[in-house]
């Protein structure tokens, strides 16, 4: 791993714990709209905030932000997608996507060539770019508690496409407990009885990588009756995701 990446990090790879020698730090301005807008960032304790904003600093850098269809990209912007992104991987070590490069946002859904569909977001490993219409990714970060959120959607795809190809811990582990959460799926009658359930949305049983998608939307959005209705399916995300963090 080149050196860039461990700059300042100690830490042990099976828990939360990351020591950041020179922190970068959000100006008072960012973290006052991160505390506002992103309820991730106030559950963490002090030390915690310090690497959560450490991160998505350097996230901002690692990733170039593009607008489409004459949208700036503003701050604001580039600081709650980049939060999402740190929120999902908080556990990991690795949190730079190693896949992508490129994070495309338009300012509703688009047209895709490729599919030939309106889309309202997507993860292309082929382009190294994750899209998102910007209308409905604020959509998803206003309403905390509908199992509904277009950037840990994407994000989560962005994630998983990114460890299929890394040989560090964190993707190893990852890997491993989606493997086991794919059980859920593989076997009918326990497929059935999540369907049943209505908790899941009808998206998550169109194949294993939206499954994985929606899993983790549940995770951090309703994470108390994700906990009480499917406990061994919570936990196992919970274990998947390396996740310590107060509320979860």
């Amino acid at each position: 791993m080149p050196l860039k990446y461990l700059r300042g990090f100690f830490y042990q790879e099976t828990n939360l714990h990351r020591f950041v020698v020179f922190p970068n730090r959000f100006t008072d301005r960012q973290r006052a709209l991160v505390a506002e807008e992103f309820s991730f960032y106030n559950k963490l304790q002090p030390k915690e905030q310090c690497v959560f904003e450490h991160r998505v600093l350097r996230f901002i850098d690692y990733h170039t932000f593009v607008g489409r269809e004459d949208l700036i990209v503003t701050e604001r912007m580039k600081l709650l997608i980049s939060s999402t992104a740190i929120m999902i991987t908080f556990g990991f070590s690795r949190y730079l996507l190693s896949k992508f490069e490129t994070i495309l946002v338009y300012p509703e859904s688009y047209f895709s060539n490729i599919t030939q569909q309106f889309h309202k977001g997507e993860a292309n490993p082929g382009y190294k770019t994750i899209v998102f219409s910007w209308e409905d990714f604020q959509e998803g970060i206003k309403i905390e508690d509908d199992n509904l959120n277009l950037g840990i959607h994407e994000l989560t795809h962005a994630v998983h496409f990114s460890f299929l190809t890394e040989s560090s811990y964190s993707a190893s582990n990852f890997l491993k407990h989606y493997k086991l959460l794919l059980l859920s799926l593989t076997n009918k009658d326990a497929q059935k009885r999540l369907i049943d359930m209505k908790y899941l949305r009808d998206y998550a049983f169109e194949n294993q990588y939206e499954f994985l998608s929606v899993l983790v939307e549940h995770f951090f959005e309703t994470p108390e009756e994700f906990r009480a209705k499917l406990p061994n399916i919570y936990n196992r995300v919970k274990l998947m995701l390396n996740m310590n963090v107060a509320g979860f």
